[in-house]
């Protein structure tokens, strides 16, 4: 980074999302960095002259770890040389903090922090173990499965973004078990690849007429298995986001939300867990927007979404259930426990700073936490949860209120 920056508050700020950031004002100091420890990204200034230190790093950068590349020029020039210096991303001169979060958080960039998952399922457990290795090398959660009567138990706990399913097993072929597959409802829009020696077309697309989306012939080449998994993936999760996300936050929204809580309780009370359910509403949210205008209110909703994405545990899901409103699931988590996580974080929360110059503020917000071991439904849980949120309102604002159990 430039010399004489202000690097207190920007680390200030990406340290409440939960980043840890040192800042390096040589090139030199980064080279030695580097040499210590591969962070999970490298954010770096470039004014893209001849004599840049960064230009002479960044291809060395780029082969170890995601590079961002920040600079005040914004003209084609300068986005193509980033390009292929092997940026990941490219960010104005000077950062902000909720734009670095979001380039650290999604893409390439955050898929090494939240990686693709594949559910491989091959009789075979020496085929299955080479799928899983070579996927894993590239970077993908892969999962195998010889037993095709577990398959639905390890989609549940797994969530994959596709299956590869082998077409030939004993206990029954792979036609048979896409369509138990696709019965759910929830699992319906799930890539199916099959793997399988099978050449005939009239076969393979019989299977395409089942809601198949593809075959690998097997032997398949590392290189293939490797593209064709990762890009349809990807598509999927892509997709998958635009159907079941809130627009403006990226979070689930309500009715998604609401249909994976109701399967996180029949999983819950199938292996005999706590599960907790916390609402939680922004303080005199209404008071932002009037004071500093929608643009502002929407950018205080990015905020908490950002920052609840990035602080909660990968098992909790988050929800924007409306307006103000966010809803957490809490798998495994009595009431007591989720009620000092929900606290620390609301802690967190305010001292993020919202704005920016003369204009910055500080936003806090209540949550109320119900527990599935006094609920008979989703329904009865999230009235509990409301409940709880407003006594917390009703005590003052900026807490958290829980049940017992």
């Amino acid at each position: 980074m430039p010399e004489g920056l202000d690097d207190g508050r920007l680390q200030r700020q990406l340290a409440c999302f939960g980043f840890e950031v040192t800042v390096l004002s040589q090139a030199a100091k980064l080279a030695k960095a580097l040499q210590k420890q591969v962070p999970a990204a490298v954010v770096a200034f470039a004014d893209f002259t001849h004599s840049d230190p960064v230009l002479q790093l960044a291809q060395a950068i780029s082969s170890n770890c995601p590079l961002v590349i920040t600079s005040p020029r914004r003209d084609f020039p300068a986005r193509l040389e980033a390009v292929r210096l092997g940026a990941s991303g490219f960010l104005d001169w000077p950062l902000q903090a909720n734009q670095l979060v979001d380039m650290l958080s999604f893409g390439d960039i955050g898929e090494r922090r939240d990686p693709l998952r594949v559910l491989i399922v091959e009789d075979m457990a020496s085929l299955a173990g080479l799928y899983t290795r070579v996927l894993a090398a590239h970077g993908v959660e892969a999962v195998s499965e010889t037993n095709p009567e577990k398959v639905p138990e390890r989609i549940e706990h797994l969530n994959p973004d596709l299956i590869l399913l082998d077409m030939y097993m004993p206990q029954c072929n792979g036609i048979e078990l896409a369509k138990v597959i696709r019965q759910q409802r929830l699992l319906d829009g799930i890539p199916i690849l099959f793997l399988s020696v099978e050449k005939r077309q009239n076969v393979q697309l019989d299977a395409l007429t089942l809601g198949i989306d593809g075959f690998l012939t097997k032997p398949v080449a590392p290189e293939e298995l490797v593209v064709t998994v990762v890009n349809r993936a990807r598509r999927y999760r892509k997709l998958r986001s635009y159907i079941a996300n809130d627009s403006l936050t990226g979070l689930l929204n309500h009715s998604h939300l609401h249909g994976q809580l109701e399967s996180a309780i029949l999983r819950a009370r199938r292996a005999g867990q706590p599960l907790s359910l916390a609402m939680l509403d922004l303080d005199f949210f209404k008071q932002v927007n009037d004071s500093y205008g929608h643009q502002a209110g929407d950018e205080v909703l990015l905020n908490l979404a950002r920052f609840l994405k990035e602080r909660l545990r990968r098992t909790d899901l988050v929800g924007r259930y409306g307006g103000e409103e966010f809803a957490i699931v809490l798998a495994g988590t009595p009431a007591d426990k989720a009620r000092r996580m929900l606290d620390a974080l609301r802690q967190d929360f305010c001292l993020l700073e919202q704005g920016a110059g003369a204009r910055a503020f500080r936003q806090s917000f209540s949550v109320g936490i119900s527990s599935l071991a006094s609920a008979d439904s989703a329904t009865q849980l999230v009235q509990q949860a409301d409940e709880m949120l407003y006594r917390a309102k009703a005590a003052g604002r900026n807490r958290v209120e829980a049940q017992e159990g």
